[in-house]
């Protein structure tokens, strides 16, 4: 799949104006983003990685699991990542044990899984993939994701906390 270099481009502008509003706000916490708002689910986000946001789409917005659904995150690296371990929880709002956690290896030593595996400081990466879910599960229900990547320094490469609202 090809990504228009205008599509990059905007994503780009977005971190920078994020960035910029950063340095000027006197809220601790990045904002909350809304990735997606319909009448079946509502996907919010906020990094939590004090340094720096990052930039996520979903789209189209599902009205329904079973829609083809493109993501789309990009990041500035302020470190390099020759090994980078990503860990994500999924937790039913309000409860207190996970219903699903999972660390999981993407960029190992002589093993780069991905294409930005190996990616300098100071480059933008972009993370395109796509969503599919074979059944369509009736969830009327919030989750609250927890996702982290950490490099082979254990520096904090991203964080993102978000919420999964099914109505």
């Amino acid at each position: 799949m090809k990504t228009r270099p205008c599509d990059n481009m905007l994503l780009v502008l977005v971190l920078i104006l994020v960035q910029m509003n950063r340095v000027h706000a006197q809220d601790p916490q990045w904002p909350l983003h809304t990735v997606c708002d319909s009448e079946r689910i509502t996907v919010t986000y906020r990094s939590c990685d004090p340094l720096q946001d990052i930039g996520f789409t979903l789209l189209p917005c599902p009205e329904r699991l079973t829609d083809f659904i493109k993501i789309r995150l990009a990041l500035i690296l302020r470190q390099s990542i020759d090994e980078l371990y990503s860990s994500y929880e999924l937790w039913l709002h309000g409860q207190n044990e996970p219903i699903l956690n999972r660390d999981e290896p993407l960029c190992l030593p002589h093993f780069p899984r991905f294409k930005f595996c190996g990616s300098r400081r100071g480059e933008i990466i972009t993370v395109e993939s796509s969503f599919k879910s074979k059944t369509n599960i009736p969830l009327k229900a919030n989750f609250d994701l927890k996702l982290r990547a950490i490099n082979q320094d254990g520096f904090l490469i991203a964080c993102v906390n978000a919420t999964l609202s099914f109505h």
